[in-house]
């Protein structure tokens, strides 16, 4: 249950992180959400005119013209800026001769020309709308103050949030047109246009604010046009919308906005899409009038020599009137793509079915060769799931839903997960690793449960070597007559307060503690870790040892019974150490003649009267002035004499 828990919060933090990465984490997110959101934008055109070539139709937009000045007008033409002449006989040709229903310039004449009379009658037409930029980013640039005209405004924006700018660049009041829409582009972070504000307001007239040239072109097809920006308050619609209706209250176009005010600009085009004419054509007649009679013509440029090359998710290099092309082509479908409000709570929920399927998998599979593949599928599924969810969002639905959580939360609930198992692993290896130390000195622990957690079937492989090692014996002598004298519970009381007492000298001195048995504790030295002053280290936890139990005398008179007095012995030589026993069970112990060895020299201490008798191996490798030499004594078991020592009496007070 536990690790459910942790599962849980594991991938609820996933889940969280991966829906507010962009608040919590923008320069890490702009780039990523740029590069999904910009495949997914080329995908659904590529798709899109998969299907058209399947029902046997095209993608071209033939319900309003681009009259290019393009290189080829440059060719014939002349190189811009041309004489006002001009361009004022091209507007007459498009207007007059051509018969267009409105033309819309995406072009600015800001310079006061000598021939400016001629341009100035074209563009007083009615079905002229010339442009504006803003400056957006208060720059402090030179500032338009008057001569901009006061129709096709947008009325008060009320709690709909409009960006604010100051005009800084249109045509000069002499050929200003009756109806100006502005031509102000956002570039992203990587300097790319995906959002077009829809409206912006002069940051120092307070109410006057300006639609797109091209929706102001759009509305001039109506009679008496409206503007209004309103709240949307459903919570699967846009945030926001920019309403154009015309004077009997008709709406004809809704502009869905984001919570910033923007739109997004709805690319659904290549550029062999567009029904180009070049102006030159117009200029000498030889363009098709069936196709520009009654259209709206958006006169601009593609020619490089003009400077106005933008990118674009279609394009890296695009002219700065396909944006404005795209939303013209939105705004006669009334068809745009928004973001929904509600568009994180449909990312929760379709995140969170993700994150149950998981549970559910890691809950159901419990083969660990079919378990380890759960995480790279349920990724992989993930993401595919996630693309399909987005891309049918935007091809159905004209939604556009975030794209990077379905990329991110994979990611992070993996990360996370595996994160959460390896602490429950290492949280579980320690368990193992304190449960086994109560039975097993702690190195062999540690190595039995290092063996275990890399071993695919748990099973243990023989482990055995021979290495010199000093081995010893402590017995606690007049057990059986304590046992006789004292209840169970008084024994098992002692023996715990003594037991502890002589494993901690061990462990003091790096001793591992083989085994307990009855009323002796056997431990060794160089095993399963080297120590090449084992012998040493064995004579000095002897020392503490008696010591110890020494001081016990108190313990022991508080309850009632005689002080515990104890017999050491300890020799040094070769020795096997391994894990040995049967397939069911196993223990790490030490064999070999030296252990013999040390349990016979314990059993002679108590006829020496002494507490600690050291065997003659043992003896050469330790400081001679600290030991006393007590004779030679028969050893059961061998045929010849074994000399024997003890540390001098005064090494016992130390």
């Amino acid at each position: 249950m536990r690790q459910r828990k942790i599962q849980f919060l594991a991938l609820a933090f996933a889940l969280l992180l991966s829906l507010f990465a962009d608040t919590l984490m923008p320069e890490f997110v702009a780039p990523v959400d740029h590069t999904l959101s910009d495949w997914r934008t080329r995908t659904a055109i590529r798709f899109q005119h998969w299907l058209l070539d399947r029902r046997g139709e095209d993608a071209i937009e033939r319900r309003f013209i681009i009259v290019d000045i393009d290189e080829k007008t440059f060719n014939e033409q002349g190189a811009w800026p041309w004489r006002r002449e001009k361009v004022a006989e091209l507007l007459r040709i498009l207007t007059d001769e051509y018969q267009v229903a409105s033309v819309a310039l995406d072009i600015v004449f800001p310079e006061v020309r000598a021939d400016d009379n001629s341009v100035a009658k074209q563009m007083a037409k009615p079905v002229v709308t010339g442009a504006v930029v803003y400056d957006l980013l208060e720059r402090r640039l030179p500032a338009i103050e008057s001569g901009l005209p006061k129709s096709m405004l947008v009325s008060n924006p009320g709690k709909v949030p409009a960006f604010l700018g100051a005009p800084s660049k249109a045509n000069h009041p002499n050929i200003m047109p009756k109806q100006v829409g502005h031509i102000t582009p956002i570039f992203d972070s990587d300097g790319t246009i995906r959002h077009l504000p829809p409206v912006i307001c002069d940051s120092r007239k307070s109410g006057e604010c300006r639609p797109l040239l091209e929706i102001v072109a759009y509305a001039n097809l109506f009679q008496s046009p409206n503007f209004a920006l309103q709240a949307n308050s459903n919570w699967f619609g846009a945030p926001a919308h920019l309403v154009l209706s015309d004077g009997e209250g008709d709406v004809f176009a809704k502009v869905p906005l984001r919570r910033d005010g923007a739109i997004v600009v709805p690319y659904r085009h290549h550029f062999r899409d567009w029904t180009m004419v070049s102006a030159t054509d117009i200029l000498k007649r030889r363009a098709n009038a069936d196709i520009l009679r009654g259209t709206i013509v958006l006169l601009g440029s593609t020619a490089l020599g003009m400077g106005d090359v933008v990118s674009t998710p279609v394009r890296s290099e695009a002219a700065g009137l396909e944006p404005h092309a795209e939303v013209l082509s939105a705004l006669f479908e009334n068809n745009f793509l928004y973001e929904p409000k509600a568009a994180k709570l449909v990312v929760f929920v379709v995140l969170l079915a993700f994150a149950a399927l998981l549970i559910g998998a890691m809950k159901t599979v419990q083969r660990p060769f079919a378990a380890a593949f759960i995480y790279p599928v349920w990724m992989i599924g993930s993401i595919l799931a996630g693309v399909l969810v987005v891309m049918l969002s935007m091809l159905w639905g004209d939604l556009l839903l975030p794209v990077v959580p379905f990329f991110l939360f994979p990611f992070f609930a993996v990360f996370f997960c595996v994160l959460a198992e390896y602490y429950r692993a290492n949280k579980q290896k320690l368990g193992i690793l304190n449960v086994l130390s109560t039975y097993l000195p702690r190195q062999v622990a540690r190595h039995l449960s290092d063996q275990t957690v890399a071993s695919v079937d748990g099973e243990i492989g023989i482990d055995a070597s021979q290495r010199e090692m000093t081995v010893l014996f402590a017995d606690i002598r007049g057990f059986t007559g304590l046992v006789e004298k004292c209840s169970p519970e008084l024994v098992a009381t002692i023996m715990h307060r003594v037991f502890t007492e002589m494993a901690n000298a061990v462990v003091n001195h790096g001793g591992t503690i083989d085994k307990f048995i009855g009323d002796a504790v056997m431990a060794f030295w160089n095993a399963p870790d080297e120590d090449p002053n084992h012998a040493m280290h064995a004579f000095e936890a002897a020392l503490e040892m008696v010591r110890r139990i020494d001081g016990l005398a108190e313990f022991c008179d508080s309850l009632g019974v005689e002080p515990v007095t104890i017999g050491i012995g300890i020799e040094t030589g070769a020795t096997l150490v391994g894990h040995f026993g049967s397939s069911h069970r196993r223990t790490y112990t030490a064999l070999g003649e030296t252990v013999v060895l040390a349990s016979r020299i314990e059993g002679l201490s108590l006829n020496y009267d002494r507490s600690i008798l050291v065997g003659p191996n043992c003896a050469l490798q330790l400081d001679q002035s600290r030991l006393e030499y007590m004779g030679r004594a028969k050893i059961r078991g061998r045929q010849q004499l074994v000399d024997l020592f003890a540390p001098k009496k005064d090494e016992l007070t130390h």
